[in-house]
């Protein structure tokens, strides 16, 4: 009898989870909280007591709420002197839960409260935020903020990846009220919008204020050393909370929209269509949703991305409140689920369930397709038209201890008999001490949906396996990472982001920090390493070192530098090797009150031209900027740009411009005009050394588009709109739309329609 090897890199990975599995089985403590963490305790509302949320605490209920004035620096540098003071006092009752904030200012006429979209408020800008994990298991963490001008912002945070997502909307309000001494802020959270379990556990909270003057200052009500496992990991408790006993509620969100197209042949389209968003929490811990014929279109345009050179496929963010709730439940150590993924969905079913020990969710889609599906390689990534399609995905993991053991599975079926794609497998992460992580992953996928003439058919099925483990450490004056990213010629993840396959990566990094190095509050230098192979011959598909620097300064300055001293790629798999030195630069600064913002970044030197196979000389720029003209006016421009030169001839060319303009009525009210062009230029080359000729190309488009809008509330709102794009060159006529998308929460509706 023979006996079958296994892959090493999957020997490898067993040894790690069956190591880390013999150590999960040993009891071990949880981390505890950082010195210094106080809980803050919230105080009842007394029978018919009404709070009104003017923005101020005059309220006698406030009186009996204790104040927590504890806070801590942690910008620009930690546990620094308090620039200003603050205080956090918490009510409730039995639908809401009410945080009071009083913002302390010495220089009240340098607070920088500008009305901004939703979504919109940032560190340039005065803001308070409350952090509310009402499960306990400091896995994440729902946010909520307000600016001293009353603009808001909500979101996520996923303490597995330190990240901060803004797409989530959840239904709550927040006032402010600006006084001698400073400003307040009241938050009123409905019990509805948070995510709890009844039982025994702790809820747990953070406030944090932000104060932008020559420093900018992050003030937090625990303190949070850099060390720290995550951004969230020490969140206080919030003590005194009792629950009523049925937590059910009902959102219906009905929506029409109207659309009428007139395409570039001239042909008109009016297209109105209904929808229907439900949200239901039969039990605390369960929350379902579900979607009927749900409109994306004309609300959101995607930020231009420069791809006339890449070799790989580009990802953009998802915006679809349908894959909002618990978001963080869909990030796993890789993009196992990318949501874009599914284009058109004609109805969609999900279940979400949340507790202290696991969490889960589940969906199920009808998608029309219309969209591509990746077809990745080694070498670059190719795609097929995509036809409609059923989905089935979930995602488990648990949340006690040290230790998140999760799994996952998608199913996509194609229409038409065109074959399917599954992935399945299970992931991990590891708190192995305060400064130390592991995360690791473990997919299997079965397709039979392969690639044909025609598009995808189905065809003989083709297995593949990914397997990614990566360890972090943190500490106050260093940081590593080291970690491997093996993926199968035969793996492919068509409810994933998934753009190379058929390599093995491997990817490490070291930095050391210092504090107070010159001008800079924080100095940082660092090295990188990545080595990608190709799996069937072990040659190097591309590979960097890239020495760089990093540091904050004063006037919300970061500044960072890299020097890809050496950098290699290979552009097919019979091609040599090319190599690039190019250095990479960019910074982010607040240059005035009036210029809030600006973010560049510049890339010059040598640089591989992907399509003729050839290091030329070359750059990139990508410039954004925010500009506050008058109060009410918004102004974002922004620029990227990339050229390839051969023998001082720019043989390539690829710019995107969009502008970006926002009237401001009210906080609730806003008209918002996006102009964009994008181009390409690059020359038509033929060679006498085999390789193959490149082609000329030649194509530039302008996108214009007028939104009014209307926010009531997360679940009300009001779009009017047009749109013009054309296709300069080659020269096309004008397409041309008009719309109007209005989404009413029932809710809302009754409200209206109660007697005042």
């Amino acid at each position: 009898m023979t006996r079958s090897r296994c892959h090493p890199v999957l020997e490898l990975a067993c040894a790690l989870l069956l190591a880390c599995a013999s150590l999960a089985a040993q009891p071990i403590a949880p981390l505890a909280d950082a010195p210094g963490v106080e809980p803050i305790r919230a105080v009842r509302l007394g029978p018919g007591e009404r709070l009104p949320l003017d923005g101020t605490l005059q309220h006698p209920a406030w009186r009996r709420a204790p104040v927590h004035r504890r806070f801590f620096t942690m910008q620009p540098l930690f546990d620094q002197p308090l620039p200003q003071q603050t205080a956090v006092q918490v009510l409730f009752d039995g639908h809401a839960l009410y945080v009071g904030v009083t913002a302390y200012d010495t220089r009240t006429e340098q607070i920088r409260d500008p009305v901004v979209r939703a979504d919109q408020v940032n560190r340039t800008q005065d803001f308070v935020v409350v952090y509310i994990d009402a499960i306990g298991t400091k896995r994440s963490a729902q946010w909520f903020r307000v600016n001293a001008g009353g603009s808001m912002a909500d979101g996520l945070h996923t303490a597995a990846d330190d990240s901060e997502d803004f797409s989530p909307d959840f239904d709550w309000d927040a006032t402010v009220a600006r006084n001698g001494d400073g400003w307040t802020a009241v938050f009123r959270l409905p019990l509805a919008a948070l995510r709890y379990a009844h039982g025994a556990h702790e809820w747990r909270i953070m406030v944090a204020r932000r104060l932008p003057r020559e420093q900018f200052h992050l003030l937090t009500s625990v303190p949070i050393p850099r060390e720290a496992p995550s951004f969230i990991h020490h969140l206080q408790p919030l003590v005194g909370i009792s629950l009523p006993e049925d937590s059910q509620f009902l959102t219906l969100r009905p929506s029409l929209t109207l659309r009428l197209d007139r395409a570039p042949d001239g042909a008109r389209r009016r297209e109105p269509s209904a929808g229907l968003d439900l949200k239901w929490r039969p039990r605390a811990e369960a929350v379902i949703d579900a979607t009927l014929n749900p409109d994306f279109s004309q609300v959101a345009l995607d930020v231009p991305q420069l791809a006339g050179n890449s070799r790989f496929a580009l990802s953009y963010p998802e915006k679809r409140p349908f894959f909002f709730e618990s978001a963080d439940l869909l990030r796993t150590p890789t993009d196992a689920f990318y949501t874009r993924s599914y284009t058109a969905p004609r109805w969609g079913l999900r279940g979400t369930w949340r507790s202290p020990v696991w969490a889960g969710t589940a969906l199920a889609l009808d998608d029309r397709g219309e969209g591509l599906v990746l077809l990745p390689g080694a070498y670059a990534t190719g795609a097929a038209a995509q036809p409609a399609s059923r989905v089935l995905a979930a995602r488990a993991r648990s949340d006690g201890g040290l230790w998140q053991w999760g799994g996952l599975v998608a199913a996509r079926q194609y229409a038409s008999d065109r074959g399917d794609n599954t992935v399945v497998g299970p992931d991990l992460e590891w708190q192995m001490s305060p400064g130390w992580r592991l995360r690791g992953q473990w997919l299997h996928s079965r397709t039979t949906a392969l690639d044909g003439a025609a598009g995808l058919t189905r065809g003989p099925a083709v297995a593949g396996d990914r397997v990614f483990v990566r360890a972090f450490h943190q500490g106050d004056h260093t940081e590593a990472q080291i970690g491997i990213d093996d993926t199968g010629a035969g793996f492919r993840h068509d409810s994933g982001f998934v753009n190379q396959v058929g390599v093995r990566r491997w990817h490490g990094l070291v930095g050391r920090g210092w504090q107070r190095v010159g001008p800079f509050n924080e100095f940082w230098l660092n090295i990188e390493w990545g080595r990608v192979l190709d799996h069937r011959n072990g040659q190097v598909v591309s590979e960097h070192l890239r020495p760089g620097l990093w540091s904050t300064a004063a006037r919300n300055l970061e500044w960072w530098a890299e020097w890809y001293t050496h950098s290699v790629l290979r552009t097919a798999y019979d091609a040599p090797l090319l190599r690039e030195n190019y250095l990479e630069t960019g910074l982010v600064m607040t240059p005035a009150r009036w210029f809030p913002l600006v973010d560049a970044k510049l890339t010059l030197g040598q640089i591989a031209d992907t399509m003729a196979n050839e290091v030329r000389p070359g750059g990139s720029v990508k410039l954004t900027a925010s500009l506050r003209p008058l109060s009410r006016l918004e102004l974002e421009p922004s620029v990227s740009t990339a050229w390839l030169r051969r023998g001082g001839q720019q043989t390539y060319g690829e710019t995107a411009l969009q502008g970006l303009g926002v009237w401001h009525f009210d906080a609730r009210h806003t008209l918002r005009l996006i102009a964009e062009r994008r181009e390409l230029s690059r020359d038509g080359e033929s060679f006498a050394d085999g390789r193959a000729a490149v082609a000329a190309e030649r194509s530039a488009t302008i996108t214009t588009s007028l939104t009014y809008s209307w926010r009531e509330s997360a679940g009300t709102r009001l779009y009017i709109g047009a749109s013009r794009a054309q296709q300069r060159e080659p020269r096309t006529p004008a397409g041309t739309e008009v719309f109007v998308k209005l989404q009413m929460d029932a809710e809302d509706a009754r409200g209206w329609m109660r007697p005042r």
